[in-house]
């Protein structure tokens, strides 16, 4: 099976129309119609003249298609179909993953689809767009791509820092806090109100769902509520407050899932423990990554805080390496309960070059290695999947340490565990459906398609990040 993915112009307006004509057409009749039904090959030209497109083919046949709309920093997709015998093979995703890289740059990517269509909302949700504006009988649906960083080594480090975002809110704005238990999330509210001048000491709200903060001078108040024990939006719009959510900033912890309908833009915070070096980080401290994540227009133009810092590298399909760890090998049984470590690496040495393997399905070379199994270790796990994916066999493996990533839309964060190895001799290999070329990499000549941040573990486990 053979998949191309490719950036197309006006040229190839007929190819497009024809594939969304064929997906347009396969579903069910809309009162009124889909616009992308009454599209000429010289109207689709036209539209694929401003951002141009992607043009998707299996085994030569043309199958998938969608034109790129951007509109100031959002990225809209437009005609996005597959064609109806195609469905069902996983074309639609990697016609967003292709929307993705072409989107470099921009905020976030934006979708329309219809109210009638819950199937084709759904789908959306489940590719990490979230509905931000409802105008019947259209539903308009935002995918962010931008994550900003930061380190909080200590409280006051996180006040500072939510004192610092205080500067840049107004009446209105709604910002969403996730994090475990103890993460910091009260205290980087009592950054805000300080940095707001609101009265009263700012507190866990558990007990009472939710505490108003009336400002001290001309500035908005401080709406903090935990969305711990509500059931919904619902419950959260019954509040019951004195404060109209329109005149005060609201600050929701726990409010993944629960506070996203009340407002059309807000700014996702997640806090999340820290690895960090033991000759970096004294004893008594619990360092943080803080993670900011702005969805809607309101934070198309966001400020950099003083503190903000990149990822340790980072791939265009919103994948960010956040921090690594080196430490002995029974320091994974010390790691934070709450995120999982699911995938081990190996960084395989021959002559000073490092092995790596092609991904036949993503078009990326990246490490060999593989999600750790059941009852299976991390260890186990490396030496498993080096030998399945390169039909190499290793003698001595040794540990490197642990990276914390952030996966794609969901913002998943898991850890990824580095081993390493060296090679005698790179054993014979034949393709097979999931890696389907093996290459030996020099750690700084350019390699289309190389995964960033397997390159960045491949020098960290030689040494050579710098």
């Amino acid at each position: 099976m053979s998949l191309e993915v490719r950036r197309v112009g006006r040229e190839s307006a007929e190819r497009v129309l024809s594939v969304v004509r064929a997906a347009f057409e396969a579903r069910p009749p809309l009162d009124p119609p889909a616009a992308a039904l009454t599209e000429t090959e010289e109207s689709l030209g036209r539209l694929l003249e401003k951002g141009g497109g992607l043009l998707v083919t299996l085994d030569g046949e043309d199958v998938g298609a969608l034109v790129l709309d951007p509109v100031g920093t959002t990225m809209y997709l437009r005609r996005f179909g597959v064609s109806p015998a195609a469905q069902g093979h996983g074309i639609a995703r990697v016609l967003i993953d292709a929307a993705v890289d072409a989107a470099h740059g921009f905020d976030d990517l934006t979708v329309v689809a219809r109210e009638e269509l819950p199937k084709t909302r759904r789908f959306w949700e489940r590719q990490g767009f979230r509905e931000i504006l409802r105008d019947s009988p259209n539903v308009e649906l935002r995918r962010p791509l931008r994550t900003f960083l930061f380190d909080a080594p200590d409280a006051e480090a996180m006040r500072k820092l939510g004192s610092s975002l205080a500067e840049q809110l107004a009446p209105g704005d709604l910002i969403v806090l996730s994090g475990e238990l103890g993460a910091g999330k009260t205290t980087f509210t009592q950054g805000i109100g300080a940095g707001l001048r609101v009265r009263g000491d700012v507190t866990s709200p558990t007990f009472v769902i939710a505490r108003e903060h009336p400002a001290l001078n001309s500035g908005p108040g401080l709406v903090h509520v935990d969305a711990y024990r509500l059931g919904g939006i619902d419950e959260l719009d019954d509040l019951d407050l004195d404060t109209s959510l329109d005149d005060a900033v609201t600050v929701v912890e726990w409010g993944e899932g629960v506070a996203e309908g009340l407002a059309e833009s807000r700014l996702e915070i997640r806090i999340i423990r820290a690895l960090a070096d033991d000759d970096l980080v004294s004893d008594d401290l619990d360092p943080r990554r803080v993670l900011m994540t702005p969805i809607g227009p309101r934070w198309y133009v966001m400020d950099d805080l003083a503190s903000q810092r990149p990822p340790l590298a980072e791939k265009l399909n919103e994948n960010l390496l956040l921090d690594f760890h080196r430490c002995a090998e029974p320091g994974l049984d010390d790691l934070d309960p709450l995120i999982p470590l699911r995938l081990s690496l190996m960084v395989a040495e021959h002559k000073g070059r490092v092995l790596l393997v092609h991904n036949a399905w993503r078009r990326e070379w990246e490490l060999p290695g593989g999600q750790i199994g059941e009852g299976e270790s991390a260890r186990e796990a490396a030496v498993r999947a080096f030998s399945s994916e390169t039909a190499g066999t290793v003698d001595e493996v040794e540990f490197v340490g642990v990276g914390t990533v952030q996966l794609g839309h969901e913002r998943r964060i898991e850890y990824t565990a580095v081993f390493r190895t060296l090679l005698d001799s790179v054993s014979d290999f034949r393709p097979h459906d999931e890696i389907d070329q093996l290459d030996l990499w020099d750690l700084t000549s350019e390699l289309p398609g190389l995964s960033a941040i397997d390159a960045h573990f491949a020098r960290l486990a030689l040494g050579r990040e710098g």
